[in-house]
């Protein structure tokens, strides 16, 4: 008996789900869409769209043959994103917050109100779970009663129901807290190691405990993890160029009062966004790095609201393409 997983498995698994994902890229911008207005906030919604493709892809062994990709994600992420909801009025009945457990209404997340674009994202944070996700379904991604229903596991008339109580709520909004953000003092210490490839200081800068997140991609945990030869540090802080310039350079900027890591590469000419990294911080140290290079959506949102322009970005890592140097220059949007 052994608790290693096999070789064979292993490589199995990672052959299954990178078919997988190419089946469902085509669909990943409607899930984005939807966790998005769902949430009201550009990270929760990363977060739930991740968890709906994880869960999307385990099912898939125990479930019948799936008719509708679109509508068997849009039903994954509204069965996660509805147990959370329930889970925290559970909670908060636990600790007597009247606030969270009164009339069905979760609490907002970060930044709704005047910090959100669009006013859906702000609103809805005052319905109910099942009244937010129909409006959002039927109003947002236009999807027919029918349709709706189906992704909700429901009759047309109790989506008719939910839409109208659902947009009778919409006339009031409230203003939201912020959740505490990362040492400013930190964040800028990470990214001036990693414009000096300081790989070592890097490493120093992260808790024993810490963990190294890229959605889709990377998850380790733990010193051992994050400091082997073929992690997220070493692959990430890679050489400079041929005349000794580093290819990529990080800089602290704030998104709606948060400090937060983009990542900007120098191509044709031009500095362009390809990623975006967000810490957490204790103690003068880094308790966890999620890294956003995977996610589009994320990383397109912050882009606009900072004035960046965006670079080449995509769901997963093109197996064409060895570095971003062999992107062509029409690839920036």
């Amino acid at each position: 008996m052994t608790d290693r997983v096999s070789d064979e498995i292993h490589q199995g698994a990672r052959q299954a789900w990178a078919r997988f994902q190419a089946l469902v890229e085509p669909f990943r911008p409607d899930l984005a869409r939807y966790c998005r207005r769902l949430t009201g906030d550009v990270w929760d919604a990363e977060d739930l769209a991740q968890d709906a493709l994880l869960r999307a892809f385990a099912l898939l062994g125990s479930s019948h043959p799936v008719a509708n990709v679109r509508a068997y994600l849009l039903r994954i992420a509204t069965n996660i994103w509805i147990d959370a909801q329930r889970r925290r009025l559970v909670e908060a009945g636990i600790v007597g917050d009247v606030a969270l457990a009164s009339d069905g209404v979760a609490a907002p997340t970060q930044e709704q109100s005047a910090q959100v674009r669009d006013a859906g994202g702000v609103i809805m944070q005052r319905l109910a779970p099942q009244e937010r996700a129909a409006v959002v379904l039927k109003d947002v991604l236009d999807l027919s009663l029918e349709e709706t229903a189906s992704v909700l596991g429901t009759t047309a008339g109790a989506v008719k129901a939910a839409l109208h109580r659902g947009r009778g709520r919409l006339k009031d909004a409230e203003p939201a807290p912020r959740r505490a953000g990362p040492d400013p003092a930190v964040v800028d210490e990470f990214a001036r190691r990693y414009n000096a490839r300081d790989l070592p200081g890097l490493l120093a800068l992260m808790l024993d405990t810490a963990s190294v997140e890229m959605p889709g991609v990377v998850s380790e945990i733990g010193r051992e993890a994050f400091e082997r030869e073929g992690g997220w540090f070493a692959h990430s802080v890679g050489p400079p160029d041929a005349e000794g310039r580093p290819r990529v350079r990080q800089e602290r900027r704030a998104f709606r009062g948060e400090p937060l890591v983009v990542q900007l590469h120098t191509l044709w000419g031009a500095d362009v966004l390809t990623s975006v990294i967000r810490l957490e911080t204790a103690d003068g140290r880094i308790a966890r790095l999620r890294s956003y290079t995977f996610c589009p959506d994320a990383i397109r949102e912050v882009g606009e609201e900072l004035g960046l322009k965006l670079g080449p970005v995509f769901y997963s890592f093109p197996p064409f393409m060895k570095s971003w140097q062999e992107m062509p220059p029409e690839a920036l949007r």
